[in-house]
């Protein structure tokens, strides 16, 4: 397992800034710590490598496990703690990994402004030009996904409010517009391909960002290693015994500030340098 902890040597990269000078900045917002491992792992190690200031916050510690996982799983495969979030954002190069320490699977029984604020706090603190999270279904209907999606939609919009969330400006913060929101997504061509089931896809001619992340599957295989799960355990035997080819990773650009749009991108960051 030494390896797992191993760095991608080309994370040591100089600076990234965009064309108003500003350091170049993306936000990665999923509901439980391996969420990452099944869309942007690969994304999140790109930018890492190019100089690109990568954060990623998870609303819970753990993933909630399944009712097959409770009965075949020994406990401590259970929690994903934070030494396996430890070891998945040094993998793919994330230079700062958050909890919000809420309980997996709990999440719809809370107030939505209560995890709200604390986004909005990290935005603008932060500063993300991208901010990327699932779509409004999650993978597979989870409903952990379903409430970050709303809300980090909502905190992509609020950040730059100044009526929203003013106690964050008497802790020193301002307000913070983000550029691009983007839904991380799988086209149905994809999981058509896997024989995989239960994952929810979209038609591909919605997708509008396509990123190769090949040169990165070596940091890829590493997050996946890092936690356990029923689902990662499942992508990893794809991966190998299958030999699946995870070498694309698939968006949706939900909402831009600027004021040109290609109708096609291969950057995130398309229009901001």
């Amino acid at each position: 397992m030494g390896a797992v902890s191993r760095q991608n040597p080309s994370l040591s990269v100089t600076s990234e800034h965009s064309l108003t000078g500003e350091k170049l900045s993306l936000l990665a917002v999923f509901a439980h710590p391996d969420d990452e491992s099944f869309g942007p792992a690969g994304t999140l190690a790109k930018y890492a490598s190019e100089g690109i200031q990568v954060s990623l916050v998870t609303a819970t510690r753990a993933s909630a496990p399944t009712a097959h996982e409770l009965a075949i799983l020994q406990p401590q495969d259970i929690v994903i703690g934070p030494r396996d979030r430890l070891c998945a954002c040094r993998t793919s190069g994330v230079r700062r990994g958050c909890f919000f320490d809420y309980r997996p699977g709990q999440l719809t029984r809370l107030d939505p402004v209560q995890i709200e604020d604390q986004l909005v706090r990290l935005i603008r603190e932060v500063q993300p030009q991208v901010i990327v999270t699932f779509g409004p279904h999650g993978l597979a209907g989870d409903n952990d996904h379903q409430v970050i999606n709303k809300i980090a939609t909502a905190a992509f919009h609020d950040a730059g409010d100044p009526s929203k969330f003013e106690t964050h400006f008497r802790e020193g913060l301002g307000t913070y517009t983000p550029q691009k929101l983007y839904y991380c997504v799988l086209p149905s061509s994809l999981v058509a391909r896997w024989g995989v089931h239960g994952l929810y896809t979209i038609p591909d001619d919605q997708v509008t960002t396509v990123l190769d992340v090949s040169s990165y599957s070596e940091a890829m295989r590493n997050a996946l290693y890092c936690q356990r799960s029923h689902a990662l355990d499942y992508i990893r035997w794809l991966m190998e015994e299958q030999h699946a080819q995870w070498d694309k990773e698939y968006y949706v650009l939900v909402e831009s500030r600027l004021t040109r749009k290609a109708r096609r991108e291969k950057d995130l960051f398309a229009g901001l340098r």
